[in-house]
């Protein structure tokens, strides 16, 4: 088909004798394109809301140009991809369009080049406006646009595509139904790029509802709508009223009231209406309120309920609300909104329904049960220990979790085998009668008013056995130095066994053994165990004290009698050590010394300071007699013997008195509170016999040393000038 060529367009009406742009395609796809002196803008109405009615490019329309708007509808190509837009003229201007003579005036969307479909849009002229395209009249003179895809947005965004089949070079505009609503924006695009012509849109405006008379009533009332945009004539699209989501009967009495039949329904509606421009915005103006309608609650009687049992309770409204429950007696017993019920004591229990309604329903009548909540038979009690005794046991528990509402009035013990029991209100519960050596178990249980609840698990085995007794007599006042064994025994013949429990004072082994450290009271346990055939016995604790060692009596080497030793100083706690104190036999000694009455060697510990031993003979020592000991000459020296000027001898030369510091001159022993001191009075010169001790282990080493150190002597002596 030739292409139509683009001729000079009329004149518009409002512009004088002015020229529009001029655009031509010849047949043979040239193009030319020139400028005639013409208006350069076009007057045109302001812009307006969307008017109903058909838009009709007739001959008494305003030309529109490449800007414009009819109706509220603006044709300005603003939204053009590509730039097209719409020219206006009447058909007869169109020598080429045969089919177009006498038709009146349409809308021509320009070509916008080759290959590239032709587009034509229109838009509300106003923001915020919506509207509705049920009919158009198409006029396509090109075989090459086989359809039309007509697309409507909403805020720019696309909300409905309807694709048109064309008919191809029709002698006149084909009509189309849309069915486009509540868009502010529609565009038309061909399937070749070739022009088409669009006539006669049926527009509709997106309806408002302005007010409602009442705004309020039952349903059947007759409500009044005011607003705008309520005609549709001439549109497939009718209107439609809604109560919410109710369609109800409507008239249509003009294009700013209908008259409605309010439907049927409940609490606060929204009414709107809906045609082919859309449907009407909601808000307070909108709405229409239905009485509350009344409700009920369906609530059984719950009868009586037994303690410990947690039942829910049901209940419906009328209206299908949730019903929600509260106690009436929360000392007796308490639920949750949902119904689910506990009980603290017994008693009457109360309980109320309730359903306060909501927009649509008024609040029902509360409903209220009372019902008994009745004891029952407390639980078991809980872990039970049984403690055998001599043909019976001792049984205690733990209270049951429940007492079942009511008071425990008694427990009960079982043994088994045997089921011998035994009863009480507190525990440890006392079962006797048992057999000695019969190895048992005990399950206990509870009693109220209501019953004997159920059996508590049973205790762990114990066997009864026969009674022992231990007999510890209580040892008397012991000296820091001694190292008695004590005795115990146990009617059972049974091995009895000993602890300390004074370490800081005495140890003990457990088959008596006692070990003193230090004066103070020593504090001793017996005790038996027991065995298959007998119970443990009953410890059984003696204390003593433990003093300090000041004194020897013993017997002297070459005198009648016994001299007396005495230690003082050193504090409260220095004593003797009875082991280590003692007088020595005499031994041969060489170099000419002897010691006719041996020597005396002492040990003390707990001391501080110096240390004074006093020694009474029983006889004088004879004349001549001078004192030598075993230890360092000087602090901190190797020990040796050495002469001891340190010594006083009494007038009657029976008492021989000294004082030794710990870890000073004389002390034979390094620990910090010991002092060790051997002494011997010798008498004698270098070619006499001396006697000296060999009755210690020490003194072996004091030998050996004496005889090197006096035989040195001897040869310096004898060593020529």
């Amino acid at each position: 088909m030739a292409r139509l060529a683009f001729h000079l367009l009329r004149m518009s009406a409002w512009c004088g004798q002015g020229w529009h742009r001029v655009a031509w395609r010849s047949q043979w796809g040239g193009l030319g394109l020139g400028w005639l002196a013409a208006c350069l803008a076009i007057a045109l109405p302001a812009q307006a809301a969307v008017t109903p009615g058909s838009v009709d490019f007739g001959s008494g329309d305003p030309e529109l140009g490449l800007i414009g708007a009819l109706a509220g509808i603006a044709f300005d190509g603003a939204a053009a991809v590509d730039g097209q837009g719409w020219v206006y003229g009447k058909a007869d201007t169109y020598t080429s369009c045969t089919n177009c003579a006498g038709r009146g005036g349409f809308a021509l969307p320009e070509n916008g080049g080759a290959s590239t479909p032709s587009v034509a849009f229109f838009r509300a002229a106003t923001s915020g406006d919506r509207f509705g395209v049920s009919g158009v009249r198409i006029y396509n003179p090109s075989p090459a646009n086989t359809s039309m895809t007509v697309q409507g947005f909403r805020e720019g965004v696309l909300v409905r595509t309807v694709t048109l089949p064309l008919t191809v070079v029709s002698p006149q505009l084909v009509s189309y139904d849309l069915g486009l609503t509540d868009v502010d924006r529609v565009s038309f695009t061909s399937s070749h790029d070739w022009f088409f012509a669009i006539d006669d849109l049926g527009i509709a405006p997106r309806p408002v509802v302005s007010g409602l008379s009442p705004v309020g009533g039952a349903g059947g009332s007759t409500v009044v709508i005011t607003g705008s945009g309520f005609t549709a004539s001439g549109y497939p699209a009718g209107t439609v009223v809604r109560f919410g989501a109710t369609t109800a009967t409507a008239t249509v009495d003009s294009d700013t009231q209908i008259t409605a039949t309010a439907p049927a329904g409940v609490g606060t509606v929204d009414v709107t209406v809906t045609t082919a421009g859309g449907t009407s915005a909601t808000g307070s103006a909108t709405q229409f309120a239905y009485p509350l309608a009344s409700q009920s609650i369906s609530f059984a009687a719950p009868g009586p309920q037994s303690f410990g049992s947690a039942p829910t309770l049901v209940a419906t409204a009328s209206s299908g609300l949730p019903v929600s429950f509260s106690t009436g007696s929360a000392g007796v017993c308490t639920i949750t909104t949902g119904g689910l019920l506990s009980f603290v004591a017994t008693g009457n229990c109360t309980i109320h329904a309730d359903q306060p309604g909501n927009s649509s329903y008024s609040a029902a009548p509360r409903v209220s049960h009372t019902f008994a909540v009745q004891p029952v038979p407390p639980g078991a009690p809980t872990a039970v220990v049984a403690t055998a005794g001599d043909g019976e046991a001792f049984v205690a528990f733990a209270v049951p979790a429940s007492s079942g509402g009511d008071p425990i009035t008694n427990y009960t013990v079982t043994s088994s085998p045997g089921g011998i029991a035994a009863s009480g209100t507190t525990w440890p519960i006392r079962v006797s009668g048992l057999t000695n050596g019969q190895t048992y178990t005990f399950t206990v249980t509870a009693t109220n008013g209501a019953g004997t609840g159920p059996a508590s698990a049973a205790s762990a085995p114990t066997t009864p056995r026969s009674a022992q007794t231990i007999t510890f007599n209580p040892p008397s006042s012991q000296f820091f130095n001694a190292t008695p064994t004590l005795t115990a025994s146990a009617s059972s013949g049974l091995v009895v066994s000993f602890t300390s429990s004074t370490p800081a004072v005495c140890s003990i082994t457990s088959g008596g053994a006692l070990t003193f450290l230090t004066a103070g009271t020593c504090t001793i346990q017996a005790d038996q165990a027991g065995n298959a055939s007998f119970l443990p016995a009953l410890q059984v604790t003696r204390s003593f004290q433990v003093s300090q060692q000041l004194g020897v009596v013993s017997a002297v080497p070459g005198m009648s009698g016994f001299a007396n030793v005495l230690l003082s100083g050193g504090g409260a706690t220095c004593t003797l050590v009875s082991a280590d104190t003692r007088f020595m036999s005499p031994a041969p000694l060489p170099g000419g010394r002897s010691a006719p009455h041996g020597g005396f060697q002492f040990r003390s510990v707990g001391c501080t300071g110096s240390v004074t031993i006093a020694i009474t003979y029983p006889e004088p020592l004879p004349t001549g007699v001078a004192f030598w000991k075993f230890g360092p000459a000087t602090p901190g020296a190797a020990s040796s013997w050495f002469a001891w000027s340190g010594a006083t001898l009494s007038p009657d030369r029976r008492t021989v008195t000294y004082s030794i510091t710990d870890n000073g001159v004389g002390d034979g022993d390094p620990a910090v509170g010991a002092v060790r001191d051997p002494f011997v009075p010798a008498l004698g010169g270098a070619d006499a016999a001396v006697a000296i001790p060999v009755d210690a282990p020490w003194a072996l080493a004091l030998l050996s040393a004496l005889l090197g150190w006096l035989g040195w002597r001897r040869a310096t002596a004898v060593r020529p000038a």
